[in-house]
């Protein structure tokens, strides 16, 4: 493996890079040195324990080199995000997973570093490139943590809750992926309130979180006329009320309000895609898909023809346009609705009916999403 995927990324990146391939090429295979030795551990199941026992030893000597890897240079982290970009886009397994850790780690560190520099102010990076690869990181982080519902790599600091301007590269302000990430925070809270008190904490939580995120006003910048980019930022804000509902309130497909939201994401959708518009959607597809009623596929008809509109075959079709033009893992995204559809038509009719395991303690989303999300990108 280690011989075959880094001269695949060579032959694809190596004319990108130019006269400074050969330098980068180096860098790249000592990172993937680095990763392929970190293997064994992820393949254990105890990824989490074992990253942070391993990356000391095996990062020693690049950060006791003056002029090491995690030098002020951002061409790392630049590295490192086109290595993530394209495990993402070959398999979307966990290995992308893997380079988000190694970005964590190489972040850390060169804060560390920053601490020792006359003139440097500890915090987030102030150069461009290297700023916007910590959000690229961060925002795939979050983005894709709404569906396996794990604990968070990147922390809350790089989401300002006051921000409500609309960020033309993620497709929606940092406000509202400030609201997601406390959502999710509060997610995993839940089966640890035991007590009256404990619940009732989380339910004024819960309340505060739905009642910010329906006042969020997200705008555009002065210096940006683009509708079609509100028109995403609102589609995503739509979205992040139903995960709020599935997260915090067990909301259900069969629920009315759910099932009137996913329509309207739905069709905002095929208006994006309708103006060559697919850069933003995966995330909101992938929440409307499976929230799809399984008892009920109608969505819409046509009022002229009558004809009926199916939520699943719609949902493929919109797949399959954003495959031709778009970079995400559409075929894994795919994958993961058509298991979560499987399931729930296998416990439909196993429970006559129901939509969801009678005895099962988790919600909806825990019972049929978070299990086949690990390691799923949705940016």
């Amino acid at each position: 493996m280690l011989g075959e995927r880094p001269a695949v990324f060579q032959s694809r990146y190596s004319t990108q890079m130019g006269s400074r391939f050969p330098q980068s090429w180096n860098r790249i295979w000592q990172i993937w040195r680095l990763e392929e030795e970190s293997n064994s551990y992820i393949s254990s199941g105890s990824f989490g324990g074992q990253w942070s026992a391993w990356v000391p030893t095996s990062w020693y000597y690049i950060t006791t080199d003056p002029q090491s890897l995690v030098a002020q240079d951002p061409e790392i982290l630049v590295i490192v995000m086109l290595l993530c970009l394209f495990e993402i886009v070959d398999n979307c397994d966990w290995q992308w997973i893997l380079h988000l850790q190694g970005a964590k780690d190489i972040i850390r560190l060169r804060r560390k570093q920053q601490q020792f520099s006359p003139g440097s102010s500890v915090g987030h990076s102030e150069d461009p490139v290297s700023a916007f690869v910590e959000l690229f990181f961060a925002f795939q982080d979050v983005m894709g943590r709404t569906a396996c519902a794990k604990a968070d790599l990147f922390g809350a600091s790089y989401w300002d809750e006051n921000d409500a301007f609309i960020d033309g590269w993620m497709g929606c302000s940092p406000a509202l992926v400030s609201i997601l990430f406390a959502i999710m925070d509060l997610s995993r809270s839940r089966r640890l309130a035991v007590s009256d008190s404990d619940k009732t904490t989380f339910h004024i939580k819960a309340s505060s979180l739905h009642t910010k995120l329906q006042s969020l006003d997200q705008r555009l910048n002065a210096k940006t006329e683009d509708r079609t980019l509100q028109s995403i930022a609102e589609l995503k804000k739509l979205t992040c009320q139903v995960y709020l509902q599935c997260a915090l309130y067990d909301g259900k497909p069969t629920d009315s309000m759910i099932k009137s939201h996913v329509r309207e994401i739905l069709k905002g959708i095929v208006g994006l895609i309708d103006q060559d518009s697919v850069s933003h959607v995966i995330w909101p597809l992938f929440v409307a898909a499976v929230e799809l009623d399984p008892l009920d596929d109608e969505l819409w008809s046509d009022p002229d023809t009558g004809a009926v509109t199916d939520g699943r075959v719609l949902v493929l079709s919109l797949l399959a346009k954003i495959a031709k033009v778009s970079v995400s893992s559409v075929s894994r995204t795919r994958s993961v609705i058509e298991q979560v559809w499987q399931t729930r038509d296998f416990n439909v009719s196993k429970s006559a009916g129901s939509s969801r395991a009678p005895s099962s303690d988790l919600n909806d989303w825990e019972h049929y999403v978070v299990p086949v999300s690990d390691a799923l990108s949705l940016v």
